[in-house]
């Protein structure tokens, strides 16, 4: 160390003067290398806010000046009043407490919103006093670019949690706040509201008849119609499907909500033209009050939705305002679906079979099946009712597997025995013809029970020939190229055209029992047979009256040339013994 000492000693003055120039000169240049690497702009200013030099100008661009213009102006200079006073204040704090200060701040340049981010620290270099700081600015406009994109995501994501895909409506989630909060307000306000439970009907045939798409495409239009009735207060939205509803705050009276409505019909005038095709629809609607019909969303849409399908089951097409004896149809619509799901577990059904006869030499025809159920629970509740129930709630398709199955297996007996019918005729319900594995589960049952397809007839509805279904006429063709021939059950009862019947290629027509019942005694009755037997005749289709207890009744479908019969003057529906035996005395 004294070495050391004794060295500098003998170094003369201007040696070392050179030397702490030559070294403060390359400290300054590396200091001024590192500076015009940083990628941002690097300012000199003084305690008054004046530029004193530009240090790095890595981003000169970001100036919008030539680097001369800025040494020696002030930040009032280039800033507007309010940026230029927390810019001064940034740098006296900065001399003062000889820390590092930040500030982020906006500025509108090239006709846009810019943030930028100043970081100012003290000086410390010797050519200047202590009351100088330096002024790092960075541009940090990707920062607010990235803000609003995450903001714009956020709405954006709250929004399709909220809102319906397809009809940009509100969904499931937002009408529950909507409707929780009416009825909070209704209650707290002492006010009356109402909720529509709007229904299409048939959209499903759309569907199946037309494509999805297309149904899309009409749900997107019946949206934007129904939401030109709405007043600024309602809030219509999409439930599910084919289901909308809309809730009325505020209302006065009664006469509110059938306004509404009436605007919701007008809208519906018109046919929806889509993709080439003019489609008009109609809808289902039921109505309920709040608070008085439900205290929550949960229990007000439920009774709204009783009330739509009161609507559905007496016709559709129309309105109705829930009552407390929906309440109790659903209860008991709710029983059977419950009875009916336990009976199909436990096999608790039976086959029984209706002869039909022919009214020239009184053989037999063909053989009806027919569903009974065992249950106790619903021994006293028509199998039209179980049936339609079956359908709504989507279990129709076990039941019809049942059918199916028993039927071929009993016919594949009879035939073991060589003494089959000529036909058996089977009731397909209009889910079961519209089913698209009809002729699969068909097809698959013949086979496995080796029966030819031309023993099998099946017995349609009127209302299925009124839905003019795809499925359906795509399922009825291809069973009648198999040998499986078709009926129309119950006819008189419905709305079915002469068009339909041609369209369909039916083999038979059966005349409701309701038209045989009072034939002896109503003259209007005898001329609608007597009409329908000779038009159905002239079609070249098989006619068959159903319902015959009397003798009175069989001589005037004889006089009428009624080609056959069934009913309690030949034959109960027998057990599948007795209609053995019945086959067995026919041989």
């Amino acid at each position: 160390m004294n070495a050391i000492q004794n060295n500098i000693k003998n170094l003369s003055p201007q040696y070392l003067l050179d030397l702490y120039n030559k070294l403060r000169v390359n400290s300054k240049k590396r200091i001024e290398s590192i500076i015009s690497a940083i990628p941002d702009l690097v300012f000199l200013v003084d305690s008054n806010g004046k530029y004193l030099d530009v240090l790095a100008t890595g981003k000169e661009h970001l100036l919008y000046r030539p680097k001369d213009e800025i040494i020696g102006k002030h930040i009032t200079d280039f800033f507007d009043d309010e940026t230029s006073e927390k810019l001064l204040s940034l740098v006296k704090e900065t001399i003062k407490t000889q820390t590092l200060q930040c500030l982020e701040y906006e500025l509108f340049l090239s006709s846009k919103k810019e943030l930028y981010e100043a970081r100012v620290v003290p000086a410390h270099f010797e050519e200047f006093d202590n009351d100088t700081v330096i002024v790092i600015v960075r541009d940090i406009t990707h920062k607010l670019e990235r803000k609003k994109e995450i903001d714009i995501s956020k709405a954006e994501m709250k929004y399709l949690a909220t809102h319906d895909p397809l009809t940009n409506l509100p969904n499931r989630t937002l009408i529950f706040e909507h409707l929780n909060h009416a009825i909070t307000t209704a209650r707290r306000i002492e006010s009356k509201g109402a909720l529509l439970f709007i229904d299409i009907d048939g959209f499903k045939d759309i569907n199946d008849n037309y494509s999805h798409h297309t149904g899309d495409l009409l749900l997107q239009e019946f949206a934007i119609r129904l939401s030109q009735t709405t007043r600024e207060s309602d809030v219509f939205g999409r439930l599910s499907g084919d289901e909308f509803l809309l809730i009325l705050e505020n209302i006065t009276s009664v006469d509110d909500v059938l306004n509404t409505i009436e605007k919701i019909k007008k809208q519906l005038i018109r046919p929806f033209f889509i993709n080439g095709l003019s489609l008009e629809i109609t809808v289902s609607i039921g109505g309920a009050f709040f608070p008085e019909n439900g205290d929550n969303a949960d229990k007000l849409i439920h009774a709204a939705d009783q009330a739509m399908y009161n609507v559905k089951k007496n016709g559709k097409d129309g309105f109705t305002f829930y009552s407390k004896e929906f309440s109790i149809i659903s209860n008991e619509y709710f029983f059977i679906q419950h009875a009916l799901k336990k009976a199909i577990k436990e096999d608790d059904f039976t086959i029984v079979y209706q002869p039909q006869f022919s009214l020239y030499n009184d053989s037999l025809t063909s053989v009806e099946i027919l569903l009974r159920c065992n249950s106790s629970e619903l021994k006293d509740i028509p199998v039209s009712r179980l049936i339609s129930i079956a359908e709504e709630s989507n279990i129709i398709h076990n039941i019809s597997l049942f059918v199916m199955e028993k039927c071929c297996r009993q016919i594949e007996k009879w035939k073991d025995l060589a003494i089959a019918p000529l036909k058996i005729a089977v009731n397909l319900s209009r889910k079961e013809l519209c089913d698209e594995n009809l002729v699969k589960v068909i097809t698959g049952n013949l086979s496995a029970c080796s029966i030819k397809a031309d023993m099998l007839e099946f017995e349609i509805t009127e209302s299925t020939l009124l839905q003019n279904n795809r499925s359906a006429k795509k399922n009825i063709s291809e069973l009648r190229k198999l040998g499986c021939s078709f009926s129309l059950d119950d006819y008189g009862t419905g709305f079915s055209s002469l068009s339909n019947l041609r369209e369909f290629n039916l083999d038979k027509i059966k005349i409701d029992k309701s038209f045989i019942a009072d034939l002896e005694d109503d003259d209007n009755d005898r001329i609608i047979v007597s009409a329908t037997i000779n038009m159905v005749k002239e079609l070249g289709l098989t006619v068959l009256a159903e319902g015959v207890e009397t003798k009175g009744q069989e001589k005037l479908l004889k006089e009428f040339e009624c080609d056959e019969v069934q009913g309690y003057l030949y034959s109960h529906p027998l057990s599948a013994e007795k209609m053995t035996e019945l086959l067995i005395s026919e041989k």
